[in-house]
């Protein structure tokens, strides 16, 4: 049963439910009295959950996270906190640690702010984002206060590197790193005037920069899957119209559009999974409506041509959804309803479509 501490905030970003090697599934959110509220995947509990509890509280963190998964399993969680009581004081990123689903977790560990020396611009920078690559480094970017990206990388022995600027300007909140099953990492940078793209060739490898796309991106909706493999499918919302589009990196250079898949009702970035519908393997979008609820789309994975009919699940939504495909190679849907409590269906094998279970409040 929840209590009003372990009560959670919307989710800004759609990677807040994760798999670990064994199948079991956790969900984190940031809480609404300044820690992380954590879900365990529990077969043995009531609802097939363990009871949420709140990790790491501290009034001094905002309300946001941002959840890396490791190869091995390991779960990253990076935060951000003021340093001390003053709304408009100095930020600081930080971090904690989880290396078994439901066990405890590190305490926050600081990775300092690339403006260190500069309390006004420390106070302005973005929200971070991380991802792991197949060599175990922590990649960890941020939009500086000037509009550019700086990353800072811990390598598989746990040192820090320093701070290093990306050439970007004028970069917009909410990029999106992703990693696709061999490790490798595709950054996706949305900016005023375009977007940049940088990515590894190897994992553990340097990470450069790409072509430049010249499409527009509506701030804190990009997030991306690997749909075929390594190759990344980054989905975003028009500029003008707020519609989903996506996009993969074409060959050559090649000048392609992006695929239109409608969903203009929606905000905030989409929560993506791979699975099975009825034989076929398929991507799953979902996202949160203007109107406080969730919606959801499937087509078969890389065939936007097909188009994406969404529907209204007419289920609460607060924030960012997320999908996760669980031990049995179910799709799992999660939300955070307007009371602060997290909700979660199951696709069900014993219908065709996509057939979801009647929600369960956690």
């Amino acid at each position: 049963m929840a209590t009003d501490e372990s009560l959670a905030a919307p989710p800004s970003r759609a990677d807040w439910l994760v798999s670990s090697p064994d199948g079991r599934l956790t969900a984190y959110a940031p809480g609404r009295s300044g820690g992380i509220v954590r879900w365990t995947d529990d077969p043995a509990s009531p609802g097939g959950w363990a009871a949420p509890e709140l990790l790491l509280r501290d009034s001094r963190m905002l309300p946001y996270l941002s959840v890396a998964r490791g190869p091995d399993g390991f779960v990253d969680l990076f935060g951000i906190r003021r340093t001390n009581d003053s709304p408009s004081s100095p930020l600081e990123l930080v971090y904690a640690s989880q290396y078994q689903p439901g066990r405890p977790v590190t305490g926050w560990h600081s990775v300092g702010n690339p403006h260190a020396n500069d309390a006004e611009s420390a106070a302005a920078i973005g929200a971070p984002v991380a991802v792991v690559d197949g060599n175990d480094t922590v990649h960890l970017f941020v939009r500086s206060a000037a509009g550019g990206v700086f990353t800072r990388r811990r390598g598989p022995s746990g040192g820090w590197g320093k701070w290093t600027a990306l050439p970007c300007k004028r970069v917009r909140e909410g990029m999106s790193a992703t990693v696709t099953r061999s490790g490798r990492v595709e950054l996706f940078i949305p900016a005023d005037k375009g977007v940049y793209v940088w990515r590894q060739e190897k994992p553990g490898g340097s990470l450069d920069r790409d072509s430049n796309l010249v499409f527009i991106a509506r701030p804190g909706t990009a997030s991306g899957t690997e749909t075929y493999e390594g190759r990344i499918t980054h989905f975003w919302r028009e500029e003008v119209s707020g519609e989903v589009v996506a996009y993969r990196l074409p060959p050559g250079g090649a000048d392609v559009p992006p695929a239109p898949l409608s969903g203009g009702s929606g905000r905030g970035p989409l929560a993506l999974a791979r699975c099975l519908v009825d034989g076929y393997d398929c991507t799953v979008l979902a996202q949160q409506e203007e109107t406080g609820t969730l919606a959801l789309t499937a087509y078969p994975t890389e065939m936007e041509s097909a188009g994406a009919w969404w529907a209204d699940t007419r289920e609460p939504c607060e924030g960012a959804p997320a999908l996760a495909v669980d031990r049995h190679g179910s799709l799992v849907v999660a939300v955070i309803g307007r009371d602060g409590r997290m909700r979660t269906t199951r696709q069900r094998a014993d219908q065709q479509g996509m057939a979801l279970e009647g929600w369960r409040r956690l």
